[in-house]
C-alpha cells in the first residue's frame, strides 16, 4: 500500500467498544463483575464491579466540553442500530477516508480503566486486546492496534505483550501511571527484552501524573488538566533514558504518545547538561541522553505551533503527527487543512516525515 497521510495516535473510546464485549469474552466467573453497559439514572453507562466508570457514558457525550469530533462534525456516532459490534471497521474506515487518512494507530480509551481487582483487569485487557486484533485484521494495512498491558505484575505484562505480538498487534501501552514499579526498575528488564525481540513499539501515553486537576468543570479543573497532561511524561522519559534500557536493548522503540513537542527540547538539553556535569562517571550510557532519544524514542503531537518551530532541536525523524480521532480536540475531519495552515513553515520533506514516513517506519508498515 502507498502511504501518504498517517495518524500516529487515535482512539477506540468506550463509546465505540461493543457493549457486550467483556460479558461475551471473559470466563463465566468474571462476567458479573466485568465491564458492561447498563441503565444508570436514565443514561446508558459502563459499569464495572457494580459501579459506574467515570466518563463511561455509552453514546454521545452530553457535556459540550467533552463532545467528540464525530458529533461536533454533525455526523452520527452510530450510523445504524447495533453498529458497534465486533465487525465494525467499515465505519471507522469511512471516517478515515473522509479525513484523507491512509492508516491510523489505535489506542484504547484515554482514561485508565478503573478496576479494584487486578486479576479481573488483566482478564478484561486480554479480552479487549483479542477483540482489537480482530478489528484491525479487517484492514491490517490501515488499522494499527495498540494493546493495553496489565501493569500490576511485570511478569503478567511480559506474558500479555508476547501474546498480543503473536496476534499481530504492533504496539503496546505501558501504563506509566498505574505501573507496579517505576520505569527505571529492574523488574521491567524482561519487558524491554520481549518488546525489542518481538518488534512491538512500547507507548507511554498521557493519562495521569497531575496532582489536583480532574475532569470537573468547576473552577477550571478540566482546562487545567488538559493543559498540563502532556508534560507529565517528563519523568518516565528521564527514567527510561538514564536506566540503561536503550543501551541494553538496541532494537527497543518507545513513543511518547499525545505528549506534544514544545517541552521536549528543554528536557533533552537539561538531561545532557546534568549528565555531562554530574553523572557521566556514575550513570553508564553509550551516548548522551539526547542521542539515545533520537535513536530510540518518538513523540506524537496533534496541534503544537511552538513545537513545530523546535523540530530541529528534537529530530525530524522522531516526530509523529496524530489526529487524535475521535476526541474533542481532534483535527478530524479537517486534518489536511490543519497541516496546510500550520505546517507551511516546514519543508515538504519534513512534513512528509512527520505526517507519514516516521509512523510507517516505526510500526514497520512498509
Amino acid at each position: 500500500m502507498q502511504y501518504n497521510f498517517v495518524s500516529g495516535d487515535d482512539h477506540m473510546d468506550l463509546t465505540y467498544i461493543p457493549a457486550r464485549l467483556w460479558v461475551e469474552r471473559v470466563p463465566g466467573k468474571y462476567r458479573e463483575a466485568a465491564p458492561q453497559v447498563a441503565e444508570v439514572e436514565g443514561k446508558r453507562r459502563w459499569i464495572c464491579e457494580g459501579k459506574p466508570w467515570d466518563q463511561g457514558v455509552y453514546g454521545t457525550m452530553d457535556n459540550p466540553l467533552l463532545r467528540g469530533a464525530i458529533p461536533r462534525a454533525g455526523a452520527k456516532e452510530e450510523p445504524e442500530p447495533g453498529a458497534f459490534r465486533p465487525s465494525t471497521a467499515r465505519y471507522r474506515l469511512e471516517d478515515m477516508d473522509r479525513d484523507g487518512i491512509d492508516a491510523q494507530v489505535i489506542y484504547g480509551p484515554p482514561l485508565p480503566l478503573q478496576f479494584h481487582d487486578p486479576e479481573l483487569k488483566a482478564i478484561c485487557l486480554e479480552a479487549y486486546n483479542t477483540w482489537l486484533a480482530e478489528f484491525c485484521a479487517e484492514a491490517p494495512q490501515r488499522l494499527v492496534g495498540v494493546a493495553m498491558l496489565p501493569m500490576h505484575d511485570p511478569r503478567a505484562t511480559v506474558t500479555e505483550l508476547q501474546r498480543v505480538a503473536k496476534l499481530g498487534l504492533r504496539g503496546a501501552l505501558f501504563g506509566v501511571f498505574e505501573a507496579a514499579r517505576p520505569v527505571f526498575h529492574e523488574d521491567w528488564e524482561p519487558l524491554w527484552a520481549a518488546a525489542a525481540e518481538a518488534g512491538v513499539v512500547l507507548s507511554f501515553h498521557l493519562s495521569g501524573g497531575v496532582r489536583n486537576a480532574r475532569f470537573d468543570a468547576r473552577r477550571g479543573q478540566i482546562a487545567a488538566l488538559v493543559s498540563a497532561l502532556p508534560m507529565q511524561l517528563d519523568e518516565p522519559l528521564c527514567e527510561l533514558l538514564f536506566c540503561g534500557a536503550l543501551d541494553a536493548y538496541p532494537k527497543l522503540r518507545v513513543i511518547l504518545a499525545e505528549a506534544g513537542l514544545g517541552w521536549i527540547p528543554y528536557l533533552l538539553w537539561r538531561m545532557d547538561h546534568e549528565y555531562d556535569k554530574l553523572f557521566r562517571n556514575t550513570v553508564k550510557l553509550s551516548a548522551k541522553p539526547s542521542e539515545l532519544f533520537r535513536r530510540h524514542v518518538y513523540v506524537s503531537f496533534e496541534e503544537d505551533d511552538l513545537g513545530l518551530k523546535l523540530i530541529p532541536e528534537i529530530g525530524e525523524d522522531n516526530v509523529v503527527w496524530a489526529s487524535d480521532y475521535p476526541h474533542p480536540d481532534s483535527t478530524w475531519p479537517n486534518s489536511r487543512k490543519y497541516v496546510q495552515e500550520h505546517m507551511k513553515g516546514l519543508s515538504p520533506a519534513v512534513i512528509r516525515k512527520i505526517t507519514c514516513d516516521n509512523t510507517v517506519r516505526l510500526y514497520n508498515l512498509g
